[in-house]
């Protein structure tokens, strides 16, 4: 059988009428326990897509917040509490798409490790990874760390979408 290999487009690349840039390629959350394909990881452009926001309320626990790899159930779970920080980017249409979310700890982690220069140094972003009812992680663009942070503070939301690997090279 022959499979031809797609030819990807280089990380930090703007993809065409998708609102972004390809950021990274990962794993997707099983589905029932059934394993998902891989998709790719879209960054809203700063312009469109970033803002300044609590994550949530201080010492309130929103259950469902805790995955590592899936912004987009974490997101789900911050709309449903009605994190600031979820219904800001939930509102957001980007070339009109309207699936955005915050990124976890793992997919923001992605996109600092292959395209640092699309965000700022200056400051922290908000994951949607929450470590307890006080705080969730927070990550670095100028050092590349990843930290915890108070949830009433005020840092930098970078809206994600996912996009099926097949898209980049439409």
């Amino acid at each position: 059988m022959n499979v031809k290999p797609l030819s990807l487009p280089a990380f930090g690349a703007e993809i065409s009428g998708q609102g972004g840039f390809f950021a990274a390629i990962l794993r997707a959350p099983r589905v029932d326990g059934v394993e998902q394909p891989p998709f790719a990881l879209i960054v809203s452009s700063a312009a469109a897509g970033e803002f300044r926001s609590a994550w949530g309320e201080y010492g309130k626990d929103v259950s469902g917040t805790t995955s590592r790899t899936d912004g987009k159930a974490n997101t789900d779970a911050m709309a449903l509490a009605e994190c600031p920080a979820a219904l800001r980017v939930r509102a957001l249409d980007i070339e009109g798409h309207t699936d955005w979310y915050l990124p976890s700890l793992g997919e923001l982690n992605s996109a600092a490790a292959n395209v640092p220069e699309l965000f700022s140094t200056d400051g922290w972003y908000w994951t949607s990874t929450q470590t307890s009812r006080t705080s969730a992680f927070v990550q670095d663009f100028e050092y590349g760390t990843s930290d915890w942070d108070g949830k009433g503070r005020g840092h930098r939301v970078r809206a994600v979408r996912r996009i099926q690997l097949d898209l980049l090279t439409a």
